[in-house]
């Protein structure tokens, strides 16, 4: 019987994103949980994990077996609606839409790429305000696609064709397989990359990543915006917005909107 090593980090929820994406980047983690101050990270018991990535981080970790794995995905995770529209469902769980909800179904993996963080929902309510402002054969571009739950949402939403990109190579068929599974491949195209390797132009481009990497790419962001088209930017955290907000301005971009959840932030920048 295969076991998992469950690691518990002790953090603020303000970290509870980067601690995450350590867990998965840096010590292999094949999926994380948040719950309020902790997250939890599992990894397959085939190696000691180095625990000094985690730095000054108060860390536990104990041995579990597939099966307890599974029962604490299912124990945090339920379908969650978000914006006015959107329900993102585990598979596991029945739901009945109602009164025009549109399901997204997703199988655990980072929390980041499951709709729990506030960073997703901030981008996935964009999406959905910024619909009704378009007109003819939408596109959108999604910049750091993860589990392809914003390029879905956007093609569920609407947009015609969803082209997703991501540095990590080994999530682009997790991103595709999701799109599958949610009758939107049609739509949607994936492959590992960075802004700069997408080609055409948007009505509407979004990532949602960290402050630095977008302030990074802002130029390359840029190039992919149609003359009326749309950036959406997230994995932004208060104290980071006029840093973005500055780099937005130096390469000729208007913000005409931020909006927060729990001391995080989206805008909404155009030419």
């Amino acid at each position: 019987m295969s076991r998992h090593i469950e690691i518990t980090v002790k953090t603020a929820p303000l970290w509870s994103e980067h601690v995450s994406h350590l867990l998965i980047d840096k010590l292999g983690c094949t999926g994380t949980l948040m719950e309020k101050s902790l997250v939890k990270g599992y990894l397959p018991c085939v190696r000691e994990p180095d625990l000094s990535v985690l730095g000054e981080w108060e860390v536990s970790t104990k041995i579990i077996k597939d099966e307890e794995w599974a029962h604490n995905w299912k124990k945090y995770w339920h379908p969650q609606k978000i914006g006015q529209k959107i329900v993102i469902c585990p598979s596991w769980e029945k739901y009945t839409p109602q009164n025009g909800e549109t399901i997204i179904s997703l199988d655990p993996g980072s929390a980041f790429g499951t709709g729990t963080h506030p960073t997703t929902r901030l981008c996935i309510r964009a999406i959905e305000q910024a619909m009704p402002q378009l007109s003819g054969e939408t596109s959108m571009a999604d910049v750091g696609t993860g589990s392809g739950i914003l390029a879905i949402s956007g093609a569920k939403l609407g947009f015609e064709k969803v082209t997703g990109v991501d540095k990590d190579p080994s999530v682009i068929p997790v991103a595709a397989e999701n799109a599958l599974k949610n009758g939107v491949s049609d739509k949607c195209g994936f492959f590992a990359g960075s802004a700069s390797d997408i080609g055409g132009k948007y009505d509407l481009v979004v990532s949602n990543i960290l402050a630095e990497v977008i302030i990074d790419m802002t130029g390359d962001l840029k190039k992919l915006l149609k003359p009326d088209g749309m950036l959406i930017l997230s994995g932004i955290t208060d104290s980071k917005i006029p840093h973005v907000e500055s780099a937005l301005n130096k390469a000729d971009l208007r913000v005409f909107d931020i909006s927060g959840e729990e001391k995080w932030a989206a805008i909404k920048a155009g030419l």
